[in-house]
């Protein structure tokens, strides 16, 4: 990696790290509104009545039915907020690296 290399590397992968973080917000964001809609459907489910069980199990087991697909959202969803976490990690190590490989050519 030569001095021009590294300088046109310092130029975009700010924009690109900027991209990912915003990508991760708005997946934490999404994520974030699953969990309030699931939370919302289950007070919905126990104030209607559904749900009469005794212990936590029980419980879980009656709102199954009525939560399941808004559960499998929400484990989608995290999913996908780990995935744009790795890329927001990617770029700013990588930025990190190129300041550093900046550093040391000025040095040498």
């Amino acid at each position: 990696m030569n001095r021009s290399d590294v300088i046109l590397e310092l130029q975009l992968v700010p924009e690109l790290l900027k991209q990912a973080e915003a990508i991760y917000v708005d997946a934490v964001s999404e994520l974030n509104w699953a969990k309030h809609m699931l939370l919302t459907k289950e007070y919905e489910v126990i104030g209607e009545g559904h749900v009469t069980g005794k212990n936590e199990l029980q419980r879980q087991a009656e709102l199954w039915p009525y939560t399941k697909d808004l559960q499998k959202q929400v484990l989608q969803m995290e999913d996908a907020v780990e995935h744009t976490k790795v890329e927001f990690h990617f770029y700013k190590r990588k930025l990190e690296n190129l300041q550093i490989i900046a550093k040391l050519m000025t040095i040498l």
